[in-house]
């Protein structure tokens, strides 16, 4: 025999169980919220980085002129737009502060009238030189030193120079100006006999220079120059047999050469 149910029994159930639906839906939405969240801040503790810090500083500006820049480049030819361009093509070259130039080539030169017999003013010889100095990018400041042995007299120079070298990466022309001392000796007997170490032909040296070096390695460069050189001679009068050697003489004489160089520059 059946025992009729209790009334509202069968009403209550129904709502017990979507209450119980309800709760487990809200429960497992509520984890797949958490769960991503919990994951993130264990990933963030991982890497030993606080979740409550600071932003990362925004990446460096662009160096001037490159693109995303707000500085313009360096106006061209300019000191800046060496040192940018030696950095850009990574040529090795660099800076440097000191130079050494040995040269050996071929020379002329005519003393002027500064001698009277005119068999004897000029002459063709090999050239020996050495320049040495300080250099700043485009400029160089040093002293240079020549010597011409000819058939009829030695010719030696000796001064400062300046020069400008309007070069970049590897190659690098270079115009100079020289101003120092020269002096001739050595002259042959038979223009004066055994008294020729008493003839004292010496002035003043100034020299226009153009050229050339490309650098071979950081510290190491090949070239070549051309040299014009203007000379204001004087000899003293001497008392020796030949009296056209008695007086005092002035002139102005030339000399030009043409020269290779290796040069080292430090550092």
């Amino acid at each position: 025999m059946t025992l009729p149910s209790a009334p509202g029994t069968s009403l209550r159930r129904p709502l017990r169980l979507g209450a119980i639906r309800s709760v487990t839906l809200a429960a497992l939405a509520a984890l797949a919220l958490v769960l991503p969240a919990a994951a993130q801040a264990q990933d963030l503790q991982t890497d030993g980085s606080d979740p409550n810090a600071a932003p990362p500083p925004p990446p460096p500006m662009p160096s001037a002129g490159q693109p995303g820049s707000a500085t313009p480049p360096p106006p061209p030819g300019s000191t800046q737009a060496r040192l940018q361009e030696s950095t850009d093509r990574d040529t090795g070259v660099g800076l440097h502060f000191v130079y050494l130039q040995p040269e050996i080539g071929i020379g002329t030169a005519s003393l002027g009238t500064v001698l009277p017999d005119k068999d004897y003013r000029s002459g063709t010889g090999a050239v020996l030189g050495v320049g040495a100095g300080f250099e700043f990018i485009a400029f160089q400041l040093g002293a240079r030193l020549r010597y011409m042995p000819t058939p009829n007299f030695n010719l030696m120079t000796v001064g400062g120079e300046f020069a400008y070298q309007p070069g970049s990466g590897r190659f690098w022309p270079r115009i100079g100006l020289g101003v120092g001392w020269a002096s001739a000796n050595g002259f042959k007997e038979t223009m004066c006999s055994t008294w020729c170490g008493a003839v004292d032909v010496k002035g003043v040296d100034v020299s226009l220079r153009a050229g050339a070096q490309y650098y071979v390695s950081p510290h190491w460069e090949i070239g070549g120059d051309f040299s014009l050189d203007a000379l204001f001679l004087k000899r003293s009068g001497i008392n020796v047999v030949d009296t056209s050697y008695a007086k005092d003489e002035s002139s102005t004489g030339v000399a030009a050469a043409v020269v290779a160089h290796v040069g080292y520059h430090y550092p």
